[in-house]
């Protein structure tokens, strides 16, 4: 690519008061990109969706780079997800899916192209990402989230959010997350911003509303950033939950359901129930089935990593995260969205520009 005519990138990282920024930070003056083409706000406040729309206010880039206070940018992350934006897009050395299970070689491909690929238009790009993942040591139960996450038996197509799958190709909002996400500004601010009564799912909501004004988007699985996973099981549950809740009340500002596939753990909740009242023999074989299903994913996970004791461990994992997430899914029909768009209204937002363009470092 040109130097010359490489975007302008505005880096916008929300952070709760008192919590760190310096791993984002750090990351970001490594990255493979003209320093002068890069300005970094930091945006301070208890409600993200609003932090964001607010630096997003401020941003002069044509691209706003949309990062956790956590996620640390891999070096060539902006290069790649640039040379989207200027239909440059190469073939590129990348990490690619390490398979699905215990399935061979023909059906993982089989599961990629039907549910990681797409046909790219150029011309009409919005929104740009790729996963993030972890892939140095870490504890006991961050690594278990992180299998949870990646598990195609678990996330279906939210996996590629956490690991690299397929090649670079037109996604939906399922396979692209917040915590790593390229949009254009002159698109964000057609379609009036990030929904500010959602947390999380509020780039769901925002992506899909792009991609009904005739916007694609594009997951990249080499625009990497590196975010450590939850670091205990408490931890685990709780963030399944609120993915349920977010998805719910996303369902509910849309006012309509993006996916059956979404409900799947609500229908296993209600299932389980059932089975109480319930339970001849031969009801149990929709459990039956789905534990087969679990037990083969684990024996793929315990398989890769060499360690035996996760096929008997994950199965149950698993189920604890569907029937969090589905008890979510519940939690999210209760929830006043009105109120949750006013969280944090009254609380002062700061935006600080930490790096300008043109200008090193401060």
């Amino acid at each position: 690519m040109k130097q010359a005519k490489l975007p302008k990138v505005s880096v916008i990282i929300p952070v709760k008061a008192g919590r760190e920024i310096k791993t984002a930070i750090a990351a970001l003056r490594q990255v493979d990109y003209p320093l002068e083409l890069i300005e970094v706000f930091i945006s301070r406040g208890v409600n993200p969706s609003r932090q964001r729309n607010k630096a997003a206010k401020k941003a002069k880039g044509e691209i706003l780079y949309f990062l956790d206070n956590d996620s640390e940018i891999e070096k060539r992350a902006f290069k790649r997800a640039m040379a989207i934006f200027l239909g440059r897009m190469g073939p590129v050395k990348i990490p690619q899916t390490r398979g699905f299970s215990l399935f061979p070689g023909w059906l993982s491909n089989l599961i990629v192209e039907r549910f990681f690929s797409g046909t790219i238009y150029k011309g009409n790009i919005g929104a740009a990402g790729g996963p993030n993942v972890w892939w140095r040591e870490e504890p006991f139960w961050a690594s278990m989230a992180g299998i949870v996450l990646e598990s195609f038996f678990v996330h279906f197509q939210m996996a590629a959010r956490y690991r690299p799958i397929g090649l670079i190709h037109r996604a939906t909002e399922k396979e692209l997350i917040l915590c790593n996400l390229a949009v254009r500004r002159d698109i964000f601010k057609k379609v009036g911003g990030f929904n500010e009564s959602l947390y999380p799912n509020e780039e769901n909501e925002l992506l899909n509303r792009m991609e009904q004004l005739g916007y694609q988007l594009i997951y990249h699985p080499g625009v990497l950033v590196f975010r450590p996973r939850r670091q205990s099981f408490k931890a685990l549950l709780n963030a399944f939950f609120h993915y349920g809740r977010g998805r719910m009340e996303q369902i509910r500002v849309e006012g309509v359901w993006q996916s059956l596939a979404l409900l799947s753990p609500l229908v296993l909740l209600f299932y389980l129930l059932g089975l109480v009242f319930y339970h001849p023999w031969f009801a149990f074989l929709p459990l039956i089935l789905y534990l087969g299903m679990g037990f083969g994913s684990a024996l793929g996970f315990a398989a890769r990593k060499k360690k035996p004791y996760l096929a008997i461990f994950l199965p149950s994992l698993f189920l604890i995260a569907h029937l969090s997430y589905a008890l979510g899914l519940l939690y999210g029909l209760t929830t006043d969205l009105k109120r949750l768009k006013g969280r944090g209204k009254r609380a002062k937002i700061k935006v600080v520009k930490v790096k300008e363009f043109g200008k090193s470092w401060t």
